[in-house]
């Protein structure tokens, strides 16, 4: 990957940070995590998950609801952008290493409300954001025994992209509350009509951890890396992406 002009400012001063401060350093900085003012963040609207210092010296990674920030100067500076190490032959991402294994950890926490389509010799698991009203997520769908044939379960997730609202919005509650959600998921992207009664959904948590790990639109797929892929890629394509 190479830095360009368009990387943002505060991304490059990160940069040359992290060229001057070896990971193992971090742990010598000035304020504890715990004593992280987190009154700002709150302020602003962050709920703060997970405080603790980054590779970076002095500089803290806050695990948010909106995702991965960094705060300096004992939580009085926000800082956004991404930290590269760049000691070797290409920059490497420290930052979405971190996002990757966060949203791996919130997928764990989950994967029992998810709708699943395994494939019968499973050999990697995505997970799939998902909204009835997208013609990519059909496409996706409508095609899915050729994703099952080559090894990849997939595991569906609700995310109305119009939020908490609207159509979108209310198909994916009554999928999630049918008393088949696989079938009502397919009965949907087929413009067919689900009936279900009102059942504690799990659409709403899904939508809040889409936002979080970044999604902007859908489909959107979460690689078992954890690596978040947008769009829609075809089987093999998207089996090239999963074995990189």
């Amino acid at each position: 990957m190479k830095l360009t002009m368009k990387n943002s400012l505060l991304s490059l001063l990160v940069v040359g940070l992290m060229a001057c401060s070896p990971q193992g350093d971090a742990q010598d900085a000035k304020t504890p995590a715990t004593d992280i003012d987190t009154t700002h963040l709150e302020r602003m609207g962050f709920s703060i998950e997970q405080i603790s210092p980054s590779s970076v010296d002095g500089l803290y990674e806050v695990i948010t609801n909106e995702g991965l920030i960094y705060v300096a100067d004992g939580g009085k500076k926000l800082v956004s952008g991404r930290i590269y190490d760049i000691t070797g032959a290409q920059p490497e991402n420290l930052s979405e290493q971190r996002l990757q294994a966060m949203r791996l950890n919130d997928l764990e926490q989950v994967k029992d409300s998810v709708i699943e389509f395994t494939a019968p010799d499973e050999e990697h698991v995505i997970w799939v954001f998902t909204d009835p009203t997208c013609g990519y997520c059909r496409q996706l769908h409508e095609n899915r025994a050729n994703y099952l044939a080559e090894g990849i379960t997939i595991r569906y997730l609700g995310w109305p992209r119009t939020g908490l609202q609207g159509t979108a919005f209310n198909q994916l509650q009554q999928v999630w509350c049918a008393a088949d959600p696989a079938t009502a998921m397919t009965a949907v992207k087929q413009d067919q009509p689900v009936r279900s009664g009102a059942c504690d959904d799990p659409v709403a948590e899904h939508f809040a951890l889409g936002k979080k790990f970044g999604v902007r639109g859908t489909p959107a797929i979460v690689l078992e890396s954890g690596r978040l892929l947008p769009g829609l890629l075809p089987p093999q394509k998207l089996l090239e992406e999963i074995e990189k």
